[in-house]
């Protein structure tokens, strides 16, 4: 059974009524005057300008029509309908219909009404107008556009009661067998074998519409099943606007996990589309609130998102794929973040380094834009907590092009580091295979080599390895690994080298100029086996996420009919998950907030899962 119906909150596509030149020339006016001012305002509304359409068709009505034209009538109550006047556009359909009864005009205006009716969280009563309209339309293009919103208004959800009083009223064959798929849809979600099995025999599947036949079919094969009670979670992802790889990646990886699952599975979701706009996520979310058959929601996935929802109290849990802003979690005691935040990662980095593997001469460099600048000044701030003062900070603001006076500044820390004693002794200690390597390519484009007469100590010499600094931390932003990477080599450090998900371009990383010489890298992450963060697979720990994020969920439901506060309560008490790609153990004063991490280790062409850590000691895990 598709478990999930996609739901757009905003239908970004209603139809347009398509207007012949008979049925205006029948009207007996001024066609040329009439059809210049109409197309141009169908224009208008096509190019998405509902406010000026709405004015165009409201002068048709005044100066051309004495306010007796049904089709600009309905254009108007469409361009009303698309700004959000809701009530101005219930008026109009309204006045459509009690004007123009028994015209085609009559169909298109009850469907503008179940339109409104669906956008402003009222399935049923949605259901109901497109239900009664169904018969009379021929058009099979315009049919299959309604039948694909009665199944929203099931995938929203209907009130049982009122499908059973519409079945008793209703005389058209087509519309009852959907009735009755319904009622065995509704005992599927009550986990009612008898109830299904009774409901299905009584459909004629021949008399089904195309897009009831998938969910027929399925319905039927838990007819002899024993089925449990579905659990719905609502789902709010971008799968609309310029995050919608995001949103798209996740919905595939809930999608995989359906395929996947039993039939003894007991969660439902219901996706709606958040176009990644903040107040299309508040407006859902308060829709939900009311919609008792929701046990939780699942997204938002953009950080704006979360900010939007994160002020809504009351018992609807909301669990976050990905991090959000630091403290949300203590002040939003509904919101379940099942990702590490970005403070967290920083200060798991630091804890790694001081309490796991008893580093002290730690190196920074860092951009300083301001999601970099705040997590390294948390990783900064978690060192400092740990007794433990950076030997070095050093901050680059563009593209790392060339960041030879960072690095040599570095360079002059760890030279100072050294005991006191000849500082010649080590001069035969020398290393230019990544010299050598650079010449086999022009790298005049990523930086300038140091020169060292003028610009560096005497006494120095890059040629000379320097191992006085343990560790050296440098979180990079997208698309500034070769820069960074085939800079690093040319100062010989010899030191751990810790970064962030932005190094996992493996393509990029594993090149000569690079791979070799950053062996050892640890990188703490939200996901055990990050993917590449080549163009092609950027959005494939979305995938993964959702993987994990659907059977951590199933293993909170298991067969249980769960409510919100037994969902919450729940939730809070779970000690700990353990996925494919995640591992998730909520912590914080209200148990609300992942707060392990993973570690990953770089080596030889691969990374390495080192395991969980949690800020006290590294975990293995199978």
């Amino acid at each position: 059974m598709e478990k999930f119906q996609k739901t757009n909150m905003r239908f970004l596509n209603p139809i347009i009524l398509i207007l012949t030149l008979t049925l205006l020339k029948a009207d007996g006016f001024d066609t040329l005057s009439y059809y210049n001012r109409f197309d141009l305002a169908v224009n208008n509304y096509k190019e998405g300008r509902f406010r000026l359409a709405e004015n165009k068709f409201s002068i048709i009505l005044k100066e051309n029509r004495n306010y007796r034209d049904p089709a600009a009538q309905l254009m108007m109550g469409k361009s009303q309908y698309r700004q959000g006047k809701w009530n101005e556009a219930i008026h109009t359909g309204k006045s459509i219909i009690s004007n123009y009864h028994l015209s085609p005009y009559d169909i298109h205006a009850r469907m503008l009404l179940g339109d409104i009716a669906l956008t402003r969280g009222k399935p049923t009563q949605a259901f109901e107008a497109f239900l009664k309209i169904r018969s009379k339309i021929k058009d099979p293009e315009f049919q299959s556009e309604l039948d694909k919103r009665l199944l929203s208004c099931v995938g929203i959800g209907l009130k049982e009661d009122r499908i059973e009083g519409i079945l008793f009223r209703e005389n058209n064959d087509t519309n009852r067998n959907i009735l009755n798929l319904i009622r065995a849809y509704f005992a599927w979600q009550n986990g009612d074998g008898y109830d299904l099995a009774m409901a299905t025999e009584v459909i004629d599947s021949t008399r089904l519409p195309i897009l009831f036949q998938k969910p027929y079919s399925s319905l039927i094969k838990y007819k002899n099943e024993h089925i449990l009670s579905q659990n719905t979670l609502a789902v709010l992802l971008p799968i609309s606007g310029i995050n919608k790889e995001k949103g798209q990646s996740y919905l595939l990886g809930l999608s995989e996990y359906i395929k996947k699952a039993t039939h003894n599975n007991s969660i439902r979701f219901l996706v709606y589309d958040t176009g990644g706009i903040s107040v299309n996520t508040l407006n859902i979310v308060k829709s939900l609130i009311s919609n008792r058959s929701i046990i939780g929601v699942l997204g938002p996935l953009l950080n704006e998102e979360v900010l939007a929802v994160s002020g809504l109290g009351g018992a609807l849990p909301i669990l976050i794929p990905k991090s959000g802003s630091s403290g949300l979690a203590a002040m939003s005691s509904n919101l379940f973040f099942l990702s590490p935040s970005h403070k967290t990662i920083a200060h798991r980095m630091a804890q790694l380094m001081v309490n796991e593997m008893g580093l002290e001469n730690i190196a920074i460099l860092s951009p300083r834009d301001a999601k970099s600048k705040f997590m390294t000044d948390q990783f900064i701030d978690e060192l400092f907590q740990l007794g433990v003062d950076p030997v070095a900070l050093e901050w680059y603001h563009q593209k790392p092009e060339n960041i030879s006076r960072q690095f040599k500044s570095i360079r002059k820390v760890a030279w100072d580091l050294l005991p006191e004693k000849d500082l010649n002794e080590n001069a035969m200690n020398m290393v230019i295979d990544s010299l050598d390597a650079l010449f086999d390519v022009d790298v005049s484009d990523f930086f300038v080599l140091p020169e060292e007469d003028d610009k560096m100590v005497k006494r120095d010499s890059v040629k000379i390895i320097l191992e006085t600094i343990q560790a050296l931390y440098i979180p990079i932003r997208e698309n500034e690994l070769t820069y960074v990477g085939t800079q690093l080599p040319i100062y010989n450090l010899n030191t751990i080298l810790f970064g962030n998900e932005n190094w996992l371009n493996m393509e990029e990383l594993n090149q000569d100029l690079i791979g070799p010489h950053v062996q050892g890298m640890h990188i703490v992450s939200e996901v055990s086996q990050p993917k590449s963060r080549s163009s092609e697979d950027v959005f494939s720990n979305y995938f993964a996420l959702a993987v994990d994020h659907a059977v951590f969920i199933d293993s909170i439901v298991g067969n249980s009919v769960m409510k919100r506060r037994l969902f919450i309560e729940k939730l809070r008490k779970h000690s700990r998950f353990n996925g494919k790609h995640t591992y998730i153990q909520f912590t914080g004063v209200n148990k609300n907030e992942n707060g392990v991490a993973q570690v990953l280790e770089y080596s030889g062409e691969i990374l390495k899962h080192l395991g969980v850590f949690d800020g006290d000691s590294l975990h293995l895990v199978q």
